[in-house]
């Protein structure tokens, strides 16, 4: 018995390619828009100017 060693044989593979390439695209675009929301000046607000705040509402 001779097997057909000359066709490739990654057919899902080669068509799961592609769906692999558009998961991390969008995934690379989530994370470039999770990055972009976050604004380095919440760190530095003071904890009770908060609170101040919600105290001059009441």
């Amino acid at each position: 018995m001779q097997r057909n060693s000359m066709k490739p044989q990654n057919t899902v593979a080669a068509s799961l390619r592609p769906v692999a390439f558009v998961y991390i695209a969008i995934n690379l675009a989530v994370v470039a828009l999770l990055i972009s929301t976050v604004s380095p000046t919440l760190a530095t607000v003071p904890a009770h100017a908060g609170s101040q705040e919600m105290a001059s509402l009441r």
